[in-house]
């Protein structure tokens, strides 16, 4: 009983030491967007956002950092990568990670749904990247979805939560094919 015992607090104090404080990335970059980003580049219709944070990350998408923010071209096939500890909290449905908090939104501005919409205009965040082997610095992209065009925001976030810097990307043409 006693080893039992033993063997249950140490696993208790190397958890308790183990867990790290990790910024909620999406609420961060959201905040930023309502607050800062909407206001110097306003839409001209009601953004679709989604209320629950998996169905806010952008689908059959390849990560990218424009040289805008960091003075460098970063792509996840060569040299970001996704913080998996990260992504796979979201999958809990008990995260404090995995609902949006949207306390005192403009509903002239947004548009809160349920679900997943991918009615225009619509918003995705990104789940957080950093570079390989460094986590001091992660990247976090706003995609705003029109029609037949897209901007993408690009921020950089400290390991913190606080903004590095941020920059628009130029209007991106979507084509689509009906066939």
């Amino acid at each position: 009983m006693k080893k039992i015992a033993i063997i249950l607090i140490t696993l208790n104090f190397s958890i308790a030491f183990g867990q790290v404080e990790i910024p909620f990335f999406e609420q961060i970059a959201f905040d930023l967007y309502k607050d800062t980003i909407i206001q110097k580049y306003p839409p001209e219709k009601k953004i679709r956002i989604a209320k629950y944070t998996v169905d806010s990350h952008p689908t059959y998408y390849r990560f990218q950092v424009d040289k805008c923010l960091t003075g460098e071209f970063l792509d996840e096939k060569t040299n970001v990568e996704i913080l998996s500890i990260y992504a796979l909290e979201q999958m809990d449905f008990d995260s404090p990670t995995h609902v949006m908090n949207y306390d005192g939104l403009n509903k002239k501005q947004f548009r809160v749904k349920k679900s997943k919409t991918e009615r225009y205009p619509y918003l995705r965040i990104s789940q957080p990247y950093h570079k390989k082997n460094d986590f001091e610095t992660y990247f976090v992209n706003i995609i705003e979805y029109h029609k037949k065009w897209s901007i993408e925001y690009f921020v950089q976030i400290d390991k913190n939560g606080k903004i590095i810097k941020w920059c628009r990307d130029k209007d991106i043409i979507i084509t689509q094919y009906h066939g």
